[in-house]
C-alpha cells in the first residue's frame, strides 16, 4: 500500500534523496522511466511542479470528487480560487514520493491528498485557450457528446445520473484515510470555489475494499488494479525483487501518461520545459453485484463445473480467480499475498486456458496472439487510479459470502446479500494520448467482437470484453473452454455482458502546479 505519512515524533524522518548538480541544457527524458531519488535538479523540478497520483497512485482509502461549473461572469474569481486551491492543497508528485517512503518507515499517514483537473469547458470558462496536444482530439469534446453513439457505445444521455449530464467545468479529487479530516477539507475546498461563484454539481465519495491480504478488490470479488505500467525504477526494481519480470515487463516511459503543459510558463514568459500534467479521465461504472455472480453460477453450469471447480467460471470472464490468480497459469486459485503479474499468453495461444474475450486479455493483451505485435500493444496501456463507491451501503463483505457448491444453494445462502445497484467502480485514469490509449481500449479492444483476431480453424469471433463491453455481443456468445488446459475438449458458447452501466463521466486535464500556483 503506498501511503504519504506524518513524521513519527519517535522516529527520524528520512532525509531527502541527495540531487546530483543539473547539467546545462539538461531537459526531462520521457522516453523512459525516472529514478526519482537519484533525480538531478531539473527532474525534482519537474517532479515538485507536477501533480502527484500521475506517476504512482496516492493510496487513500476514502476519496471525494468535487464536481463543478464555474460562473462564466467571474472569471478572476474563479482563476484566484484555482490558484488557491493550488498553492494550499493540492499535492506535488515529490511531496506524495517523499510521504511513500514515510509511511514505510513509520506507518503513520502524512494526511489529505488533494488534485485538481480541468475540462475543455473549464480552460475556456476561465479565459484560456489549452492547445490540445496530438493524439488527444477526444479531449476536444465532452464525454456527453458521443453518449449513445460511438466510439465508446456509452448508454444515452437520458441513461446517466443526472449530476452528469449538464456541463462540468473542473474536479477536485481529495483522498484521505481519515474520514473527518479528508471531509473537513473537502468542505474547505467547496467553500473556496462557491465563493468564487462556482456551483457544486456532486460529490461522488469513493471508498476502497480489500481482502484478506490487503488487496484492493471491486465489486465482483476480484482483486482489481494489479497490473499496473510502472514510470519508476525504484517500483520496477521492487517489482522485479517480488516475482521477477521474465514474461511481463511492468516499465513504460513517463510518456505514457505526461504530456508537456501547454499553459504553463517560465520566467521568462515561455511555455515551461519542466512542466508536465496528463490527461484524465473519470467514469461512473455501476456494478449489477447480484447479476454478474448469478451468472457466473450459470455459466458454471453449462460447463459441468463441480464444487471448487466451479470457480474457474468467474475466472474465465475475468482471467483471474477472486484472490487474483491468473487463469493462464492455474486453473485454482493460488492465494499469493501478491498475485502472478509476472506472466502472458504465449503458452495459450489456443485460449484452452485463458479465453480470448477474458477481460484482462483484453485490455491488456501481452503480446499473446501476435508477439511481433507486442509493443504496438503496449502503447495503448494506461495507468489506472480508480476506486469503488458505495451510495447504498453493501449488506455483505465480499469476502463474507458462504461457499456454495450448486446454483441453487446460490441462490438461497449468497444471493439475497449481493447488490444490483447502487454500488460500483470510479474508474480514473492518466493518459498522455487519449485517443490512443483509453478510447482505443474501450472501443478497438473491449467493444470489439473481432479483437483479438480469431486463431481457430472455424474463424470464431472473440466477443466483446464480459465485464466492460459495450454493444452487442456475437451469436451464441463468447466460448468458454470446457475443461481448463484442454484444447481437445473444444469449448461452449455462452453470453456473459450487461452487468456494467456506465452513469457518467468527463476527460479532463490535470494541470501543472507552476500553471495552478501562477494564474
Amino acid at each position: 500500500m503506498d501511503k504519504d505519512t506524518n513524521i513519527s515524533p519517535q522516529k527520524p524522518a528520512p532525509a531527502a534523496p541527495v540531487i546530483p548538480p543539473a547539467q546545462e541544457n539538461q531537459a526531462i527524458n520521457l522516453e523512459k522511466p525516472l529514478r526519482w531519488k537519484q533525480a538531478n535538479s531539473v527532474e525534482q523540478k519537474m517532479l515538485q511542479n507536477l501533480q502527484g497520483n500521475i506517476l504512482k497512485g496516492h493510496g487513500r482509502d476514502h476519496t471525494w470528487n468535487i464536481f463543478f461549473v464555474f460562473d462564466q461572469h467571474k472569471v478572476a474569481e474563479s482563476r484566484r480560487a484555482l490558484r488557491e486551491i493550488g498553492n494550499t492543497h493540492v499535492t506535488s508528485a515529490y511531496a506524495q514520493l517523499l510521504g511513500t517512503e514515510l509511511f514505510k518507515t513509520t506507518k503513520t499517514d502524512a494526511g489529505t491528498f488533494c488534485a485538481a483537473f480541468l475540462s475543455k469547458d473549464g480552460y475556456s470558462a476561465i479565459g484560456e485557450s489549452f492547445t490540445v496536444p496530438q493524439d488527444n482530439d477526444t479531449f476536444n469534446k465532452s464525454m456527453r457528446d458521443s453518449a449513445g453513439s460511438d466510439p465508446l457505445n456509452d448508454p444515452p444521455l437520458e441513461d446517466w445520473e443526472e449530476a452528469f449530464r449538464q456541463r462540468i467545468d473542473g474536479l477536485i479529487l481529495v483522498a484521505d484515510d481519515d474520514v473527518a479530516r479528508g471531509s473537513s477539507i473537502t468542505l474547505k475546498i467547496q467553500m473556496i470555489l462557491a465563493k468564487a461563484g462556482a456551483t457544486i454539481i456532486h460529490t461522488q465519495q469513493g471508498k476502497s475494499i480489500k481482502n484478506a491480504m490487503g488487496n484492493g478488490l471491486e465489486h465482483f470479488g476480484y482483486v482489481d488494479g494489479r497490473s499496473q505500467p510502472l514510470m519508476l525504477l525504484e517500483d520496477i526494481d521492487q517489482e522485479s525483487r517480488d516475482e521477477g519480470i521474465a514474461s511481463w515487463d511492468p516499465a513504460f516511459p513517463l510518456n505514457t501518461v505526461l504530456v508537456p503543459d501547454p499553459l504553463a510558463r517560465d520566467g521568462g514568459g515561455q511555455q515551461d520545459p519542466n512542466s508536465f500534467g496528463s490527461f484524465f479521465i473519470f467514469r461512473k461504472l455501476e456494478q449489477d453485484v447480484a447479476g454478474f455472480k448469478l451468472h457466473e453460477q450459470v455459466l458454471a453450469d453449462a460447463l459441468n463445473l463441480q464444487k471448487e471447480e466451479r470457480e474457474q467460471a468467474g475466472a474465465y470472464v475475468v482471467g483471474r480467480f477472486e484472490d487474483g490468480t491468473p487463469v493462464t497459469i492455474a486453473g485454482e486459485p493460488q492465494d499469493r499475498k501478491i498475485p502472478r503479474n509476472d506472466f502472458n499468453y504465449k503458452a495459450d495461444t489456443e485460449a484452452a486456458r485463458c479465453p480470448f474475450h477474458a477481460h484482462i486479455r483484453k485490455t491488456n493483451p501481452r503480446g499473446g496472439n501476435r508477439p511481433d505485435n507486442a509493443d504496438a500493444e503496449r502503447l495503448h496501456i494506461m495507468a489506472r487510479r480508480g476506486i469503488t463507491y458505495e451510495d447504498v451501503a453493501r449488506m455483505t463483505h465480499p469476502d463474507g459470502l458462504p461457499e456454495t457448491d450448486s446454483t441453487d444453494e446460490f441462490k438461497e445462502k449468497v444471493w439475497p446479500h449481493l447488490p444490483a445497484k447502487d454500488v460500483g467502480l470510479l474508474f480514473m485514469a492518466y493518459n498522455s494520448r487519449l485517443d490512443e490509449q483509453f478510447v482505443f481500449t474501450q472501443k478497438m479492444w473491449a467493444n470489439n467482437t473481432k479483437f483479438p483476431p480469431p486463431t481457430s480453424k472455424d474463424g470464431t469471433e472473440p466477443g466483446i470484453d464480459p465485464v466492460i463491453g459495450m454493444g452487442e455481443n456475437i451469436r451464441g456468445g463468447q466460448i468458454y473452454p470446457n475443461k481448463w488446459d484442454d484444447p481437445g475438449s473444444g469449448g461452449k458458447g455462452f453470453d456473459f455482458k450487461g452487468f456494467v452501466h456506465m452513469k457518467g463521466g468527463e476527460y479532463f486535464f490535470a494541470p501543472s502546479l507552476n500553471y495552478l500556483r501562477n494564474l
